[in-house]
């Protein structure tokens, strides 16, 4: 592994928005922390730019064949969790109320997690399960989570790639675990046998312990083996023949959004310390919330967070969107039904203002640099809502493209839409990717046509 010293320093963030607060420096490392209220506060570690030998060796015990094969990685600066979401984060973002210029996808329950009131045993030190990590959590609820810190703090959090993750975890080693070869009892919560790795329980049975129960890794990483699996960004894929060699996540586009399984990492309380190894993956549908072993960890990507001397965060290029660049405005009357796609289109820098109403978009296309119009054909019971928006648009002068993303419709209805302007009439997520990405980069997008069985939205 091949860590780089932090990079230059970056101009200066947009003044509204806030610096991450340095707490201190150690070798290679810095934390810094984000007030989320309520006395919560996220801690973020600076992981190096570097790289690394990402998967397994053939001879490593415990070793599955969708650990290769293994292949070299390069990975930029990044922000980090230090520790998994708590109880105590998850409950504060998930009670914030919208501000002006903010737009929630889905609800997000407080307080999912199984271990905690009566189900949870009180450790020796333990006043409450504040400091356990959250469980019972989705991909696009943790992802909706992510989708709020950023707008909240206007930076740029998301879930970890995979590859992100595992170097995070590896931290500088190239053994089955960050601690060496083998796991020891003081290390992580996990299962041994029939036992715990970690405290025995009394009365029998398992569970998540404090995110700081255990040392850190070299990098200053809490619970990277044991305690929850943690969502990563990727989509499942079964190796690594094709994989990128780079830390943005691996997405097939051509993967339903809310079929395609999301990878999941470290191994929980439950599990047996060989699914805890730094290059251990497993997969799960990404609306799956039932798991009390599936938590998560954040990233923050690299141009967002600042120092309080105003230094950025490296050489690397930001992934979050500038305040200038063009919005896609996505109307409808139930903007949880899309929050998986729009979180998808949002890891890649793209910026969305949501909207309610025809009067409302017409407002934002006036008001600010609008590159594109996502909108159900029928809203709040009128089946002629999208076709009313398009002339709406038309008559103002205002000669933005329009994707109605729908449900299968008539040939003689995606007709009249096409008729009328529309850019495209999709009901199939890659088919959306395809034709934003093409619009946005000032691309001619033709009608797609459905075929096949129709794509159920959540």
């Amino acid at each position: 592994m091949k860590p780089a010293t932090p990079g230059a320093a970056q101009p200066p963030s947009p003044p509204n928005q806030p610096p991450l607060q340095l707490l201190r420096w150690q070798a290679r490392t810095q934390v810094f922390y984000e007030e989320l209220g309520d006395g919560a506060q996220l801690t973020m570690v600076r992981i190096p730019a570097g790289s690394f030998q990402m998967g397994s060796a053939d001879q490593e015990p415990g070793r599955q064949s969708n650990e290769g094969p293994v292949h070299e990685v390069t990975l930029a600066e990044f922000l980090i969790g230090q520790t998994p979401i708590t109880q105590a984060q998850w409950r504060t973002v998930a009670g914030w109320q919208e501000r002006p210029g903010e737009r929630w996808g889905r609800e997000l329950n407080p307080e999912p997690a199984k271990f905690q009131g009566e189900e949870a045993r009180l450790l020796m030190g333990e006043t409450s399960t504040d400091e356990r990590p959250v469980e019972r959590v989705s991909w696009l609820e943790a992802m909706e989570f992510c989708s709020r810190l950023s707008q909240r703090t206007k930076r740029n959090y998301t879930l970890p790639s995979e590859a992100q993750w595992e170097y995070a975890c590896r931290a500088g080693t190239t053994s089955p675990y960050a601690f060496g070869s083998v796991i020891t009892a003081e290390l992580p919560t996990l299962r041994l046998g029939a036992g715990l790795v970690v405290d025995p329980l009394t009365g029998g049975g398992l569970q998540t312990t404090s995110v700081r129960r255990h040392p850190a890794n070299a990098w200053g990483l809490y619970a990277m083996h044991g305690n929850v699996r943690e969502w990563c960004r990727d989509s499942w894929h079964y190796s690594y023949p094709g994989a990128p060699n780079y830390d943005t996540p691996w997405i097939d586009a051509n993967d339903p959004l809310i079929a395609a399984d999301r990878v999941v990492r470290g191994g929980a309380w439950s599990d047996p310390p060989s699914d805890a190894r730094s290059a251990c993956r497993y997969s799960l549908p990404p609306q799956t919330p039932e798991s009390a072993s599936v938590g998560l960890r954040v990233v923050c990507l690299p141009g967002g967070a600042r120092q309080e001397n105003g230094a950025g965060l490296g050489d690397q290029p930001s992934h979050q969107a500038p305040e200038d660049q063009v919005l896609v405005v996505w109307i409808d009357d139930h903007h949880h039904n899309n929050s998986s796609e729009r979180a998808l289109l949002e890891s890649e820098g793209i910026r969305f203002d949501l909207a309610n109403s025809n009067d409302e978009v017409l407002s934002l296309v006036e008001s600010k640099s609008v590159g594109l119009v996502l909108s159900d054909m029928s809203r709040h019971d009128d089946h002629e809502a999208g076709l009313k928006l398009i002339k709406l648009l038309q008559s103002s002068k205002h000669n933005v493209p329009v994707i109605f993303y729908v449900r299968p419709r008539s040939p003689v209805a995606v007709g009249q839409a096409m008729e009328a302007g529309a850019t495209a009439v999709i009901n199939r997520p890659a088919e959306l990717f395809e034709a934003v990405r093409a619009v946005l980069a000032d691309n001619e997008v033709s009608s797609v046509q459905q075929q096949g069985s129709p794509h159920q939205l959540l």
